[in-house]
């Protein structure tokens, strides 16, 4: 139960998803510059570095090349979406790429 009524749900266990679903939205070139600069001061000042992307890479041990994949990914499933008159945000398009990230991890 969330005790928070700021914190969704699918954060409380797990805050490092809502980085993760940023990053993936920053990868398909949907994230606000705005919180692009947040995120950047709190992962570095968290982790370190000085671009939270290659830092929350490093941290995750994502492959290099996981923008082009994730842009890849997103063009497919906007193609899929198109193809079966849905819709698709960018926004579930993270917050399903971030769920796969993480099960590959052991889980949300």
């Amino acid at each position: 139960m969330n005790l928070d009524p700021q914190i969704p749900d699918r954060y409380e266990h797990n805050p490092l998803l809502a980085l993760v679903e940023n990053y993936v939205l920053a990868a398909i070139n949907k994230l606000e510059p705005d919180n692009a600069q947040k995120l950047n001061a709190i992962v570095c000042r968290t982790f370190g570095g000085t671009d939270w992307r290659a830092t929350l890479r490093d941290q995750l041990n994502l492959p290099p090349d996981t923008d082009d994949t994730l842009r890849l990914l997103w063009t497919q499933r906007q193609e899929e979406a198109a193809a079966t008159q849905q819709d698709l945000s960018p926004e579930q398009f993270a917050q399903s790429a971030a769920d796969d990230l993480f099960s590959t991890f052991g889980g949300t």
